[in-house]
């Protein structure tokens, strides 16, 4: 489930390297928390030790004053048995035992405490240290006061320290148990706030229908979601562009065709109620044109369709050959206006791109500079370089076109007012679908120097 939940996620992301973290400072300071009461213990075991050497010294002391004078050689010695501390309290149901001690002096025994019955022989290296006595570990301080010649043995049971400090520090610790569970609260609660203006998106998107494509509001959206609201609001704005576009293009489409399916329909209508043969004949003829001209529609019309989807390879072309080609298959259709076409070729230029792109390209600028060129006019395709990248050029001998309405003729459907030339306005918009296709760039202008208008597609520098 987490990982199709992102607030799963990211409480695991969180709550998990925490918990780890906050296990690893607390068993951290467990460790030094232990060391430390083992130090501590050990002070106390070394002033006991230092302590009672400080009472037997002046002890000592006191007895020389008094010119206490014992034939210590001759005197028969015994040690006497001592009890030093108190009983601890119980700790696990048992009674713990006494701080174990000897007191030592000259080699000789002075006192003891029961629990060292077991201690054996006098230790004479100074210091703490760790031994197993009568089956237990004891940790053992030895301190020697060469000044006085005193040697004391101060012990106590491992197991009892150690059982008193994790007694104290399980008190101490035992809460940082429920922090995993605080925390995971704290983080659920914090994130269910922190995604709920995530969640409203995802609401605002859901809720809203097919047709809906306003942007989002802002206002309320977090940095963090800020891009999110602004890639979706992109979207919607390309996908109502996209929508009116095709709209536009269905309206004009269905109007164009409806246009000479009437036609038809009118001129079958008279050509039946009709008794003259020649009459009969025209209208054939006009149904034959009406007819090409729904044909050409429909085909550029497919054309477009496909160009808008299309995703096919370049190869290295030579652009003389393709231009050559379509300059002949188009004289049939210039010389049928008594209209000049012919080629400017200059030496050998490649390009890359692709055959079938390149010859819709020139078919549709051909086509539509003999459309709106006047009888005994020219046509004239031009292959040359400029600036290092190859370039196509059509230019006529036609009207041209006013300079306020250069910027919509690739629009698809568009016709410039005025012109009497039948047309769909799609031949200029297939052009500008495929030069982008292809990375080419379409300049369209009116001739500088006499009447007429060229179009130009210069491909990039680096495809030839």
């Amino acid at each position: 489930m987490w990982k199709k939940s992102l607030r799963a996620r990211l409480i695991l992301c969180v709550v998990i390297p925490v918990v780890a973290a906050l296990v690893t400072i607390g068993g951290l300071g467990f460790l030094s928390a232990y060391n430390e009461a083992q130090q501590i213990y050990d002070t106390e075991l070394s002033h006991v030790a230092s302590l009672t050497v400080t009472l037997l010294s002046a002890e000592d002391q006191e007895e020389a004053t008094h010119a206490r004078r014992d034939d210590e050689a001759d005197e028969r010695f015994n040690p006497d048995i001592v009890e030093l501390g108190t009983d601890f309290d119980k700790i696990d149901g048992k009674q713990q035992e006494k701080i174990g001690f000897r007191i030592w002096k000259k080699n000789r025994l002075l006192f003891y405490s029961p629990s060292s019955a077991d201690f054996g022989a006098e230790r004479k290296k100074a210091g703490f240290f760790t031994e197993e006595i009568g089956g237990k570990e004891w940790r053992v301080y030895v301190l020697i006061d060469a000044k006085s010649g005193y040697t004391l043995e101060v012990a106590q049971k491992l197991h009892i320290r150690q059982l008193l400090i994790t007694k104290i520090l399980t008190t101490i610790f035992s809460p940082l148990a429920l922090a995993p569970i605080v925390i995971l609260l704290i983080t659920w609660i914090g994130l269910s706030k922190g995604l709920a203006p995530l969640v409203a998106v995802s609401d605002a998107v859901k809720n809203r229908s097919a047709l809906d494509l306003t942007p989002l509001p802002t206002d309320w959206s977090l940095d963090e979601i800020t891009p999110l609201i602004n890639s979706l609001n992109g979207l919607f704005t390309n996908l109502d562009y996209a929508l009116k576009k095709e709209r536009r293009f269905t309206d004009f489409a269905a109007h164009e065709l409806r246009t000479p399916i009437a036609v038809l329909k009118t001129q079958a209508q008279t050509a039946l109620k009709s008794t003259d043969p020649n009459e009969r004949r025209m209208i054939l003829k006009a149904q034959v044109a009406a007819a090409n001209r729904a044909t050409s529609m429909v085909d550029q019309l497919l054309a477009l369709a496909r160009l808008e989807h299309v995703d096919i390879p370049a190869v290295p072309l030579l652009l003389n050959e393709v231009a050559t080609n379509v300059v002949q298959e188009k004289q049939t259709l210039a010389a049928e206006k008594r209209i000049s076409l012919r080629q400017n070729l200059s030496t050998n230029i490649f390009v890359k791109g692709n055959k079938e792109l390149i010859e819709i390209l020139l078919s549709n600028l051909i086509e539509n500079a003999i459309k709106y060129t006047p009888e005994q006019g020219e046509v004239v395709v031009s292959v040359c370089s400029q600036n290092n990248a190859p370039t196509l050029i059509v230019a006529d001998t036609g009207q041209g076109v006013p300079e306020t309405k250069l910027p919509y003729l690739t629009e698809p459907f568009y016709r410039v007012a005025g012109h009497q030339q039948p047309g769909a306005g799609l031949g200029l918009a297939i052009v500008s679908r495929t030069a982008t296709l292809m990375g080419a760039t379409l300049a369209l202008r009116n001739k500088d120097t006499s009447h007429g208008f060229e179009a130009i597609v210069q491909f990039p520098a680096d495809a030839s």
